[in-house]
């Protein structure tokens, strides 16, 4: 079954909505999971060099609706398995490099690398607090999951694979997605946001019982 994914790796629904996901395709280990993550950028106007990520959400929403949100997001993330560290964010990240280093994952080692990859920039953005949006930053995370440090830095220095992931997110706009995350299955059902397991559950198995009632007609 594949399911595509439309994300921004600052997007904390983006990892909530992974980790929900990924708690209702273990419940059913006898379909055979593609995961894809096509990308997204919530703040495309963000300073290559990123921002200061408190006062810059603070001047947008103001300090108490910030600390609901968080709140809010903390607990839901907790509850998926997250160790949610939003106050712990300092510069927020410029996320195309974060992008095309997933599109490197993708061609290198497919969607299974790219699907590890995408774990481990959710993570150390909003677990360890890392800027994502640093070239040094992202090859040492890439090493993490087996990727070559130095390639990964002289990739990430250029700009190769800019232009791919520029008209990526121009074509999910254009097909209307406004909003991250964004979850296709089988190319039939769409499910957007930080979705419930259940939610995902059922998806999964109205899929499985759509697929097999076409198997057995065909």
């Amino acid at each position: 079954m594949k399911i595509d994914i439309i994300s921004d790796v600052v997007c904390p629904w983006c990892y909530i909505g992974k980790k929900n996901l990924e708690a209702a395709m273990a419940q059913r280990p006898d379909i055979d999971f593609e995961v894809q993550w096509f990308p997204y950028q919530l703040h495309p106007e963000a300073p290559l060099e990123g921002y200061d990520y408190i006062e810059t959400i603070e001047g947008k929403y103001g300090k108490a609706r910030i600390q609901t949100m968080f709140a809010q997001i903390t607990q839901v993330g907790n509850a998926a398995g997250i160790r949610m560290n939003l106050e712990g964010i300092e510069r927020g990240a410029n996320t195309m490099k974060a992008h095309r280093l997933l599109g490197l994952a993708l061609r290198e080692g497919g969607t299974a690398l790219q699907n590890n990859l995408s774990e481990v920039l959710f993570e150390a953005y909003f677990s360890n607090n890392l800027d994502i949006g640093d070239a040094e930053v992202l090859s040492t995370v890439a090493a993490s999951i087996g990727m070559g440090k130095a390639e990964v830095m002289t990739y990430l220095n250029g700009d190769e694979g800019t232009d791919d992931v520029e008209k990526l997110i121009t074509f999910a706009r254009q097909q209307g997605v406004s909003s991250v995350p964004s979850f296709s299955l089988g190319g039939q059902f769409i499910l957007n946001g930080g979705q419930a397991t259940a939610v995902f559950l059922d998806t999964i198995d109205r899929l499985a019982r759509k697929m097999d009632e076409v198997s057995s007609t065909s």
